[in-house]
């Protein structure tokens, strides 16, 4: 049976999760004590058209009935093989302004106090995140970024992550980058009056930018270095990269090569996720 334990912390995204695996066709639990999931798995496969896969939510309310939940889910992986361990996480800032616009206390903080509680969260869930079979960063992700994550972590691709975004200097470096390129060496569009008002993604730029050597010699160079770059990130236990293009407006050059180096990777072995960030920005 595919079993997918989804854990991590309060505002991450795990109930998402969960109705994402369910519309993959997953048999789906909240909050369950992994010593009874250990039974339940027992029990399917006496069952004469036994549940084939499995998603359920694990996280620190199970802690609390559950002393040896650690031990509990190093079992679990034992007794079903294809058990997977999805640890969902997001930036501070991320999980305090979701929890503001839902105006709810964190259950673990005192006083409901948010920050508090992530403190104390992040502690009791150290050692299941270690055990991880990947984590994923939900910052910067909406629903169909997750879902796109999840499919391909279902389907076992190789659990790494490549996120590229682009964006605009004039709106702020605010991204959490491993590494950035600076697209503004490449002819600007903005200048031109039929392309000045198209984006990245619409063909006739792209073919505008197309016709530069240099807009294809970087992109190459981008893309095989790449492919020689990602090996060394697993080994060093990183099961992610993010990655930034950024020009001035993030409208056109930004936008174009994020584009074209996602069409490269998409049918790699990685699950590549790109993001437009000042999309709301783009004038048309």
């Amino acid at each position: 049976m595919k079993v997918k334990i989804i854990t991590g912390l309060s505002g991450s995204g795990k109930s998402t999760a969960l109705r994402i695996f369910e519309d993959l066709d997953y048999y789906a639990m909240d909050n369950v004590p992994a010593r009874l999931l250990e039974s339940f798995i027992k029990l399917n496969k006496q069952q004469e058209k036994p549940i084939d896969k499995l998603a359920c939510v694990v996280d620190f309310r199970s802690i609390k009935v559950d002393k040896n939940l650690v031990e509990n889910l190093e079992n679990l992986k034992k007794i079903n093989e294809d058990t997977k361990i999805i640890y969902l996480t997001s930036q501070d800032e991320s999980i305090l302004k979701r929890y503001n616009e839902l105006r709810r206390p964190h259950p673990l903080g005192s006083f409901g106090d948010v920050k508090d509680g992530l403190i104390k969260e992040k502690r009791e869930l150290k050692k299941i995140k270690e055990m991880a079979d990947i984590i994923i960063d939900t910052s910067s992700y909406n629903n169909k970024d997750l879902k796109k994550v999840l499919l391909n972590f279902s389907e076992n691709k190789e659990n790494f992550i490549i996120n590229l975004f682009s964006f605009g200097y004039k709106n702020g470096l605010s991204l959490d980058v491993d590494v950035v390129f600076d697209l503004r060496f490449l002819p600007n569009p903005f200048y031109i009056k039929d392309l000045k008002h198209l984006n990245g993604t619409d063909e006739k730029l792209q073919e505008y930018l197309d016709g530069f050597e240099i807009a294809n010699d970087f992109k190459n160079l981008v893309y095989e270095n790449l492919l020689k770059l990602i090996p060394y990130f697993i080994k060093e236990g990183k099961n992610s990269i993010s990655i930034g293009f950024g020009c001035t407006g993030g409208q056109h050059r930004s936008v174009y090569m994020c584009e074209k180096i996602y069409e490269k990777l998409k049918d790699s072995d990685y699950i590549v996720v790109r993001k437009h960030r000042d999309r709301e920005k783009w004038k048309k």
